[in-house]
This record gives C-alpha cells, sequence and structure tokens, in this order.
C-alpha cells in the first residue's frame, strides 16, 4: 500500500508543475542576484606590488629626492616628476595613486579616494624617509635587524560572494520543500480523499510516509538539479561534494518533517505554507542566509539555535578549507529535527483521525 501512496503522490506532485519551477528557478534567480549585489561586499583586498606618484619640487635639495626616489623604488613607490599643471588634474590624467610636493623645509602629500590604501602607504613611507631615514649624508639608514617571535595563527580562508550565496540558497530553499507537495495536499482536500484514509487500515506512519518520500527525493532532485546549473552557470565551488550531498539531503528531510508536521496540526495548506516561510525566514535571518554570518552582528548564542546557520557553515568552510567543525552538529541537528518532527506529525495525524473517526 505504502508504495501505491508514494506512486501516487509523485504523479500528483509533478502535474503540479509551477511548484516545481519555483524549487529549481527559484535558488538559481536568487544565486545570480544576490551574489552579484554583494561582490564588492566580501570581494578581498590584493596588494598591489607597485604603483606610481607624481612629485614636484619646489625648493629642495636634489639629492634628498634622488634619495627618497632611490627608496621609493626599493618599496615599490616610482616617483615621477610633473612640474606644471593643477596637483588634482595631474592625478586624474595620470592615474596617479599620490602626489607629493617638495619645498625647502617640509613636504606636502596628496592622496585620492580612489587609492586609499596607497595613499596611507605613501604618507607613512614619506614620514619614515623624511623623519627618521635620512641622516646627515642624506642615505638612507639602515635599519636594524630585529627578531620577532612568529606564530602562525589559523584563520578562515576568504570566500567570494557567488560561491558564499551558491551555497547558502541551496540550504535555504531546501527547507522550503513543502511548497513541491501543494499538489498532493490540495487534491486531497478537494476530492475528500483524507476522509477516506481516516476510515481505511492505513496506519498514520504510512500515511506520513506516503508523502514524506515523495517531497524529500522530488524536492532533493530538483536542488540537485539547481545545484548543477549553479555550479556551470557561476563557477561555485562545492567542498567534499559527497560530505556536502550528505548534509544538504539531511536539511531536506528536515524541512519536509518540519512542513509535515505544521499540516498534520494545523489541517490546512496555506497556515502551514504560511507557518513554515515565517520559521524558515527567521532561521535564515540569524543563519546567514541574508546577512552573511561572517558579517552578522548577531548574538552567536542566536545563531546557533538556527540549523540553518550550522548547515551554511559546514558547507561554506568545506568549500573554502576543506574540512569544518560544524558538520556533526548539523547532521546532529537535521537528524533531530526529522525524527522529532517526524513523530508529532504521526502523532497529530493520529489525534485528528481518532477525533473524527
Amino acid at each position: 500500500m505504502i508504495r501505491y501512496l508514494i506512486k501516487n503522490n509523485f504523479k500528483l506532485m509533478f502535474r503540479n508543475t509551477w511548484s516545481i519551477a519555483v524549487m529549481l528557478l527559484g535558488p538559481i534567480l536568487v544565486i545570480a542576484v544576490l551574489s552579484s549585489a554583494f561582490s564588492e561586499l566580501m570581494k578581498s583586498y590584493e596588494g598591489v606590488d607597485t604603483f606610481p606618484v607624481g612629485y614636484r619640487i619646489q625648493e629642495a635639495d636634489d639629492a634628498v629626492i634622488e634619495a627618497t626616489k632611490m627608496a621609493g623604488e626599493e618599496a615599490g613607490i616610482l616617483f615621477y616628476e610633473y612640474p606644471q599643471g593643477e596637483i588634482k588634474d595631474v592625478m586624474e590624467k595620470n592615474e596617479l595613486s599620490g602626489f607629493v610636493e617638495f619645498s625647502e623645509d617640509k613636504y606636502t602629500v596628496y592622496t585620492s579616494a580612489d587609492y586609499e590604501v596607497e595613499g596611507i602607504t605613501l604618507k607613512y613611507f614619506m614620514n619614515k624617509v623624511m623623519n627618521e631615514g635620512v641622516d646627515a649624508s642624506l642615505q638612507i639608514k639602515e635599519q636594524a635587524k630585529i627578531a620577532l617571535p612568529v606564530e602562525q595563527l589559523e584563520f578562515m580562508p576568504a570566500i567570494d560572494s557567488v560561491d558564499y550565496y551558491g551555497i547558502v540558497y541551496i540550504v535555504y530553499f531546501c527547507w522550503c520543500g513543502m511548497i513541491c507537495a501543494t499538489g498532493v495536499l490540495s487534491n486531497e482536500k478537494k476530492y475528500g480523499i483524507v476522509r477516506r484514509f481516516r476510515v481505511s487500515n492505513i496506519s498514520e506512519s504510512q500515511n506520513f510516509l506516503g508523502k514524506f518520500i515523495p517531497i524529500v527525493l522530488t524536492v532533493a532532485g530538483g536542488m540537485a538539479i539547481a545545484t548543477v546549473i549553479t555550479v556551470l552557470l557561476y563557477d561555485i565551488h562545492w567542498g567534499k561534494p559527497l560530505l556536502s550531498t550528505v548534509i544538504v539531503f539531511l536539511m531536506i528531510a528536515a524541512g519536509a518533517a518540519l512542513g509535515m508536521m505544521l499540516y498534520n496540526i494545523s489541517d490546512s495548506l496555506v497556515i502551514t505554507i504560511i507557518l513554515q516561510f515565517t520559521i524558515v525566514w527567521f532561521l535564515g535571518f540569524f543563519g546567514g542566509s541574508f546577512e552573511t554570518y561572517m558579517f552578522s552582528s548577531m548574538p552567536d548564542f542566536l545563531k546557533q539555535l538556527s540549523p540553518i546557520y550550522h548547515g551554511n557553515r559546514a558547507l561554506v568552510e568545506l568549500s573554502c578549507m576543506g574540512e569544518s567543525s560544524y558538520v556533526a552538529s548539523t547532521v546532529i541537528y537535521s537528524l533531530a529535527v526529522t525524527v522529532i518532527c517526524s513523530i508529532v506529525a504521526i502523532f497529530a495525524g493520529y489525534v485528528r483521525k481518532r477525533g473524527k473517526a
């Protein structure tokens, strides 16, 4: 009997093509939009080996200028003389990272907002050279070699916005899989199939599994297709594919069990969809689906309460580090949600069947 239920529910799900399309196209479109929108926020700073700087001499010793230029070459700062023109115009026209104006007893550094890091570097360099690095003979002082203790610190490598959102929105839509069951549940209501089940010899556990298994497999298939498409389109990097697949599948099962529990308690498809989407939104809000968990200002204990946070962090760390201490917690969390919600769903269905028998 349960095989018949599973087969029939599969047919009903695939007849409701719009829900399948939402689950398939939803993550693809959201990943495309958010990965592009937050690309600058998550971009890693890449240092430059050299950068050009202009200079102008009003009154200064040529030996000082030459010593500064020589020291600049060693530090990756290339000085070019521009004796004429407005300094701002010269910097913009020649794409200079900074400009230094020398006079007899002082110097002035001009920087650009477009080259903030280079400007800070130039100011530091000029201060060291002019105030500390040039002695009476106008030669760069040799700095004493200082032996410093070095300790290697553990850190998380940077991950770009495409990889991050390409992973976390597959997770987010996994928890919204109950939408695929709308075809089954609406047809049960429409044709009075629920009443027939309640007077039949089908147990509540069989009735539950007859819906739960097709939901899980349908969502898993949709997420697999969406993942392959996003990998091909956006070159998203998943770490340890087999382990990542297990983690995503367990979260799909947890989301389906949560949805079935809400439906068996409320006995309303509309209420179920509203409640599940609200719950998943809050779990995603604290779990890094909207604001990356690396930059999140939420208290850590709130993030730890969200199963989406554990899943996001495990999969993102697997992507950029190849390992994660959150793998065990997300597996345990997903299994716990699946088991508890399934038990409550079966019990709620049994109570409702007894009350209306």
